[in-house]
């Protein structure tokens, strides 16, 4: 028994050493192993499956030189979740195949593919790759900590062509769910978008200290950018841009709304994130500082500082142009396009900020102010003041003939041509073509103008409290304010926009009796949208209540592609061009909405033109639509970007119109643009004007009508801002500061030079 307990202890021998103890297979034959018996091999199985060993149970690694470390098995759990990751990939995969096999987000971006059924193999085979990497190679290679926590591992320079790898790969995935250029983009554009998606890596590395995590990020990152910019660009025609994201809570609230359906390059960017997330986060935890709280702190630190310091090397050096990129703050897809989504954004956001005109100060703008004001004046153009003031921006309201020279098989605006008694009219400088309705909106209601940043929607960039506009002006004077828009409401960050400009009521769509309303291109009629505004003006409680309607119709819309109209309208030897048979028919159906718009507008006052109650009317375009560039060429010589200013500015100047069933002067040919119209409108009704109205109709007579381009000169020629005269350029500054203090500036507002309350 003595001798027993001695063998079984071998602590209790202190002169036995190392070279004493032999191998199990030194041993001699004869002392063999007790045999375990089922039950306790069961357990022992049991075990190791499901629980990780104590360190005191389990053997110690062959370190060779190095501190030890323990190693626990993939234990069930693990086996389980991820197997449940895999399986659930799969499975949303195949849910996916028919957006994979029937999309060509991959024809729209130029790049040659294998066809939807290849696509569709190659996304299970994705999946499958992922998951034997990330289940059979990576996980069962991790190793961990005595105390159960993974085991990191020191960061190698080689490691940063992993994130490399990452980054080229989220370039990719959102260039091509988003660009249709992305194939004719230049090599050096293609550089700066992966390294400015290395350099976020590098700040998500040094921040989280975990390349796994850094990368795990950057893909959820700008997956969800891919996402994010085809679905807003989807929903507005413009791309997602910086201030969006201050408008954030505004779209959670209305994304409900919104349907589009799944593209493959959706499908693709949700399938390509699961299966390389699920690579990275079972990636053996690789980080730059292993230990140290100290080092932590100083390798956090030391990124926020260099982030503070990009700051004013982001915003002050011309880092942009000197790489040759022309930021088009009118069109920013266009910038996205050419110089790829990650950089346009960039340079887009860089001109963001509403910043003052140089040289403005609250002081130097109120002696403007004070100097315009000096005289007191009365608007007393006629002694009849109207009972109902209709204002109405027709959606995509161009007038071709204008800047083109071609004839149709009959006229395209018959009525609008033909209005001349107390009628003034002709054409309205815009900043914008193709879309951005809102910017038009705002410079008609406020009298300032968006040529300083043509690219943001003051109502969603900078609107963050009241707004003087018309609709003060007219509120001071007993008028009722109805903003009426048969489309939703949610558009533009109106219902928000309409509160701060101080709108009594804001009436859209879900306020139309729709089993009544007639419908064009998949919108309500401008006939019904009329016929809804009679119907405002005829129900009022009492009939004297002033009342003004602020009308946006939607007939017009873009999207000419669908065959939804009952087409024409056509264009003489237009169809005998190189012009596509889509393309034509384009055309064909924007004419044919466009006369059936005129045929609305005869009804509109007609029906008022023997009214009993004083009643005006004004109407412009808010831009011209997006057409084809063979149809610019076959009518203009050249596509739009490539004409001249003085010809280029035609197609920036949609028709209007000021008519009122009463006398009032009569013009026509007028050329003027939208942040004049509204004290136009006002000077024909014989109500009082603020200061800032005064202001605008001097300065009209100054510099008769601008966008972003240049303006019109008193000689009737067109100008571009850059060799604008002295004196017109200090008018266009003055301008500029007024501006910005009634926009920006909140105590500091000159509030009694735009608001009769407060004259």
């Amino acid at each position: 028994m003595e001798d027993e307990k001695q063998l079984t202890n071998m602590d209790a021998v202190p002169e036995e050493t190392e070279s004493d103890v032999k191998a199990p297979d030194e041993m001699s034959p004869d002392v063999t192993a007790p045999e375990e018996t089922p039950s306790e091999t069961k357990a022992s199985e049991e075990t190791v499956s499901e629980e990780p060993l104590s360190a005191e149970d389990e053997p110690e690694k062959k370190t060779f030189g190095r501190k030890p470390w323990k190693t626990y098995p993939y234990s069930k759990k693990y086996k389980k979740f991820w197997g449940i990751y895999w399986l659930v990939t799969m499975v949303l995969t195949l849910c996916f195949s028919k957006a994979i096999i029937g999309g060509n987000a991959e024809a729209d971006a130029g790049i040659p593919a294998p066809g939807g059924v290849g696509f569709l193999i190659l996304a299970i085979a994705a999946v499958l790759i992922s998951a034997f990497v990330s289940v059979c190679l990576l996980r069962p290679t991790k190793e961990y900590e005595a105390n159960g926590k993974l085991k990191k591992y020191q960061m190698k320079p080689y490691h940063l062509l992993i994130a490399l790898a990452a980054d080229i790969y989220c370039f990719w995935i959102l260039e091509y769910v988003n660009n249709p250029d992305l194939m004719q983009m230049k090599f050096r554009y293609v550089l700066m978008n992966i390294a400015g998606i290395f350099i976020m890596t590098m700040i998500m590395l040094f921040w989280l200290n975990s390349l796994r995590r850094a990368m795990s990020a950057i893909l959820i990152i700008w997956t969800s950018f891919a996402i994010a910019f085809y679905l807003v660009f989807t929903f507005r025609s413009e791309p997602l841009q910086a201030i969006d994201f201050f408008s954030l809570w505004t779209a959670t609230t209305v994304v409900g709304n919104y349907s589009t359906p799944l593209t493959r390059g959706l499908a693709l960017a949700i399938v390509f994130c699961l299966d390389l997330l699920g690579i990275f986060l079972n990636m053996r935890h690789y980080v730059l500082v292993k230990k140290g709280v100290i080092k932590k702190i100083l390798l956090r630190a030391g990124v926020a500082v260099f982030m503070v310091a990009m700051v004013p090397f982001y915003l002050k050096v011309n880092w942009n142009g000197a790489a040759g990129i022309v930021t088009d703050l009118f069109a920013p897809y266009k910038t996205y396009k050419e110089v790829g989504t990650t950089v346009g954004f960039a340079c887009v956001a860089k001109y963001m900020r509403l910043t003052p005109p140089d040289g403005y100060t609250v002081s130097g703008t109120k002696q403007i102010a004070e100097e315009a004001a000096e005289d007191e004046r009365k608007n007393d153009i006629t002694d009849v003041k109207p009972v109902n003031i209709i204002c109405i921006m027709n959606e995509s309201w161009g007038d071709y003939e204008y800047g083109g020279d071609f004839t149709t098989n009959e006229p395209i605006m018959p009525y609008y041509n033909s209005l001349k008694e107390n009628t003034i009219k002709g054409h309205n400088m815009v900043c914008i073509i193709g879309g951005g309705t809102a910017k038009t909106e705002y410079e008609f209601l406020t009298g300032n103008s968006v040529k300083r940043f043509p690219a943001m929607v003051p109502y969603v960039s900078y609107f963050t409290h009241d707004q003087y506009s018309l609709v003060s002006t007219l509120k001071s004077q007993g008028y009722q304010a109805i903003a009426v828009h048969p489309y939703k409401a949610s558009n533009w960050n109106r219902p928000t926009a309409y509160r701060l400009l101080g709108f009594d009521q804001f009436l859209s769509e879900d306020d139309f009796d729709t089993s009544k309303a007639t419908y064009y291109h998949s919108h309500i009629s401008d006939q019904s949208n009329y016929e809804f505004l009679i119907d405002k003006v005829k129900n009022k409680k009492n009939k004297d209540d002033p009342l003004f309607l602020f009308d946006i119709t939607m007939q017009n819309h873009g999207g000419y592609s669908a065959d939804d109209v009952d087409s024409y309208i056509t264009v003489d030897g237009l169809d005998q061009t190189s012009i596509s048979q889509d393309d034509l028919n384009v055309v064909e159906r924007y004419l044919t909405l466009e006369n059936l718009s005129d045929k609305a507008l005869e009804y509109l006052i007609e029906y008022f033109k023997n009214y009993d109650e004083p009643t005006i009317i004004c109407m412009w375009g808010d831009h011209y639509p997006t057409m084809p560039d063979d149809f610019y060429r076959y009518i203009a010589g050249d596509s739009v970007n490539n004409l001249p200013l003085d010809k280029k500015q035609k197609f920036y100047s949609t028709p209007f119109f000021i008519w009122a069933n009463y006398d009032i002067p009569e013009a026509e040919n007028v050329v003027t643009s939208t942040n004049y119209l509204s004290t136009m409108l006002l000077e024909l009704t014989g109500l009082d004007m603020t200061h800032y109205n005064y202001y605008l109709k001097d300065l009209q007579a100054e510099i008769p009508a601008l966008n972003h381009f240049g303006y019109l000169g008193t000689d009737g020629e067109y100008h571009t801002w850059a060799s604008g005269d002295a004196t017109t350029l200090n008018e266009e500054w003055q301008y500029e500061c007024l501006q910005y203090n009634e926009l920006a500036e909140q105590r500091k507002r000159l509030n009694w030079f735009f608001s009769l309350d407060s004259k």
